[in-house]
This record gives C-alpha cells, sequence and structure tokens, in this order.
C-alpha cells in the first residue's frame, strides 16, 4: 500500500501549522493543523504496521482526519464504513477487503477492535469506498493515491475552492461526497472544516453562523429543510447539492428566500465527481447537473448511458459507465433516470425521469417519485408518489398526464404522501419504495 504522495503533500503544506484547521459548529477549535498531526503521530502506535486494512467507521468525528493520516503512515489502507451499518454488512465488507482492525467511537474516545484480517490489498491502493447500495447490494472499490489527488483536483479547480474557504461538513464523512468535498480538500489543499453531525435546519444555520463558514455541501433533502429558516449569514458564499438529483422548483424557492443559487454537484463513488453546475443562471430542470468538470470528459454511448474518462475513474483503464441514464442539452447534463429504474410496460420501455418532469410542470405538485410496481407473468405498473401543495385528486393527475404522454407512460397508480422518503444518504430508493404499494 502506498499513499507516500498524499502524506508528502500533508507533510509539504500543513503539518505544524499553529491556525485552525477543524471547528465545532460552535466556533470553538478543535484542532489545530499541527493538532491532528500530533493526534495521527499517537494513533501511529495505536495502530502499528500490518499488511491487513483498516476499517473506519465512524459519525462526523474531529479525530477522523488523523485516524486516515494514521493508517496511511502505518503503509495500512483504509475501508471507509457507514457508522450507521449494520453489525452484518459491516462483517461483510471486512470480510471482502481482509480488515484487519475496525476503528470506531464510543463518546469522544475511540475504539479499536481486533479483526480477523486477510491478505494486502493490491498494490498502490490505499482506500476503498463502500458503494450506496441503492439499486444493488453495496460494493467495495478500491483507490489509488492518484485517484484521490485527481478528484481533489478536479473538485476544488472546477468549484473554485481554496483556503480562504471554510466548508461546513454535515454531510458524511465516510460517504464518497463527504470525503471528496470535505476530507481530501482538507489534507490536500489545506481549507478547513466545520465538523457537525446535526443536520437539523437550525443547526445548521447556527453553526454557519458561529464559524463563518463559506461553502455548505448538503444533499436536496437537507437543503428542502433548510427553507424553515429565516436567514442564512452573508459568510456563506457557495451551496452545492448532490447525492440526488436537485428539485427545480425548490431550488428556485430557496434563491428567492435566500438570494441563493443551489449548484448541482453530480458524481459517483466509483469515479469521484463528474458533472457541476457553476453558472449563475436559474435550475431550470429537475436533475439538471450542469458541464464536466475539470479534467473529465464525457462520451456519450446511445440510450441515456454516457461513459466517464479522468483520472480519478478507480476502474481499470480510468473508464467508468455509470447506471444514470442522461441527456445533454445546450447548457448541460441532466439525469433522466437508472437503467435498473427503467420500467417495462407490456414491452414498451418507460423512463420515471421523463414521467417525473411532466408531473413537476402540473401546477399543486410539490414532489413526484415514479417508479414500476408489480412483477412477472403480469408485468410493470407505472405508480407515482406524489407531495401535493393543495387539494388534488389522483385521476386529475392521470388526467394531465394523459395530454403530455403516451398511454403507456400514465400511472395507474398514485399515492399521496406528506414527504417523499429518503434514505441515510439523502437518496431515493425506488426499490424500497415499491414496498408501498
Amino acid at each position: 500500500m502506498n499513499a507516500s504522495s498524499l502524506i508528502d503533500l500533508w507533510d509539504r503544506r500543513l503539518a505544524g501549522r499553529s491556525a485552525p484547521a477543524l471547528l465545532a459548529p460552535d466556533g470553538s477549535v478543535l484542532r489545530t493543523w499541527d493538532g491532528i498531526e500530533a493526534e495521527a503521530r499517537l494513533l501511529e502506535n495505536r495502530l502499528g504496521a500490518a499488511a491487513s486494512p483498516v476499517l473506519l467507521r465512524l459519525p462526523n468525528h474531529p479525530s477522523f482526519p488523523a485516524a486516515l493520516l494514521a493508517a496511511w503512515r502505518c503503509r495500512r489502507a483504509v475501508v471507509l464504513v457507514d457508522a450507521g451499518l449494520g453489525a452484518s454488512a459491516v462483517e461483510e465488507i471486512a470480510r471482502r477487503t481482509g480488515a484487519g482492525v475496525e476503528v470506531s467511537c464510543e463518546r469522544e474516545g475511540l475504539c479499536f477492535e481486533t479483526l480477523p484480517g486477510g491478505e494486502a490489498p493490491p498494490d498502490g491502493v490505499c482506500l476503498f469506498k463502500v458503494t450506496s447500495g441503492t439499486t444493488s447490494l453495496p460494493q467495495v472499490v478500491p483507490f489509488r493515491a492518484g485517484h484521490l489527488l485527481a478528484d481533489c483536483r478536479n473538485i476544488c479547480r472546477t468549484m473554485g475552492l481554496t483556503a480562504a474557504d471554510r466548508n461546513f461538513g454535515v454531510v458524511a464523512f465516510t460517504h464518497s461526497y463527504g470525503f471528496s468535498n470535505l476530507i481530501l480538500p482538507l489534507l490536500c489543499e489545506g481549507i478547513p472544516l466545520v465538523v457537525s453531525n446535526d443536520a437539523l435546519p437550525r443547526a445548521v444555520q447556527a453553526g454557519l453562523s458561529q464559524t463563518g463558514a463559506t461553502v455548505l455541501p448538503l444533499v436536496p433533502a437537507m437543503f428542502r429543510a433548510l427553507l424553515a429558516v429565516e436567514e442564512l449569514p452573508a459568510t456563506l458564499r457557495l451551496c452545492i447539492s448532490a447525492g440526488a438529483p436537485l428539485d427545480a422548483g425548490m431550488a428556485a424557492e430557496f434563491r428567492r428566500k435566500f438570494g441563493r443559487k443551489i449548484h448541482s454537484f453530480y458524481g459517483a463513488s466509483e469515479c469521484g465527481g463528474i458533472c457541476y453546475d457553476g453558472s449563475g443562471d436559474e435550475v431550470a430542470e429537475t436533475g439538471f447537473v450542469g458541464r464536466p468538470m475539470d479534467g473529465v470528459r464525457i462520451e456519450e454511448v446511445g440510450e441515456g448511458r454516457i461513459r466517464i474518462f479522468s483520472e480519478a475513474v478507480a476502474l481499470e483503464g480510468g473508464v467508468f459507465e455509470p447506471s444514470d441514464l442522461l441527456k445533454e442539452s445546450e447548457a448541460g447534463f441532466r439525469i433522466v433516470g437508472r437503467v435498473a429504474d427503467v420500467i417495462n410496460v407490456a414491452g414498451k420501455k418507460v423512463s420515471p425521469g421523463e414521467v417525473e418532469t411532466v408531473l413537476l410542470a402540473m401546477p399543486g405538485v410539490r414532489e413526484a417519485v415514479v417508479l414500476g410496481v408489480g412483477r412477472p407473468p403480469h408485468g410493470e405498473r407505472v405508480a407515482a408518489l406524489v407531495v401535493a401543495e393543495g387539494p388534488l385528486e389522483a385521476e386529475q393527475i392521470r388526467s394531465f398526464c394523459a395530454q403530455h404522454l403516451a398511454g403507456w407512460q400514465v400511472p395507474r397508480e398514485v399515492r399521496f404522501v406528506e414527504e417523499i422518503p429518503v434514505n441515510a444518504r439523502g437518496k431515493v430508493s425506488r426499490r424500497d419504495l415499491a414496498a408501498l404499494f
């Protein structure tokens, strides 16, 4: 395992500085740069040199960066695992990666648990990300230092992030989004980080005000919840949304209320950042993600499928083909669905994203998710979950859709809900929502 380029970058640019690096939401200093370094040196002694990876299962914790550095200094790969993941899933990930120790936390302290361990990872692998498992079982993706550095460079250059910024970190550090947008910029670019585990709207508002944070990465559901507060501090200059398609109506409401655009960011665990909407224009369509990021090239391969070419792609050959279906316009790309989400209605393919676009254009519809329900031999039916702003009937929705869609695309079943359920990563799981029908 070789993360020497990451360690060298840290040593050369950041270690030994006495300025604040990690802050609590109340503005107090949790760690200085040299404080992270000192903690990492202590944790090295606890981890020790070994071939087996370190399974890092922490919430957003001030010891997270030091534990990462310590593992890399011990020449051990790190496996990022959601702190809320179930025991059986954690055991399976540990088995597949050959992890020899698990680092978690109890109250304020770190806990170290010895695991069975296994063979060393492939040469050069320093990190394993675990995919969200939205449409299948979670997958383990190995990364080398060059992939991580390329992703960090692409993100910071495209978004204009510098050491003068201050990231507000409430998105989980163990998720690909949080790791790429918060942890890597901290370690590689010296961008200070606010460490928070409280995503409640007033907690986020108070944290932004008390820390002077300038950049706020969230998932769409968190931005929607933030509409409940009255104002946001003037120090906040950039709002970034990722993890799920951004709803255009919500983005417009956010801009009217706070005078700030929510910039869509699209990426994948396997390759890091892909697209970013860096324009100042209004978000015209739900799911719009902008243009390819610096260092990323996109090739369309037909029927909405794309290929990603980037130095940040973890797979062999530097090429990745995501499951998402995208449509390009002059302004950029828009997510219109996923391959696994396409609904088969008597042999005809229905894209949920196309139906959702029509539903969201209907007066009185605030949110909508379309999915396929039913199984062979009877086939799938188109169903819709709808959040309405006022009195609406299912027949009204079907009638509106019939004016803009082919008959087989019109939802046969409509359920009204107060909000669209999302998982811990802020994503909509159509597979889980189908159970409501």
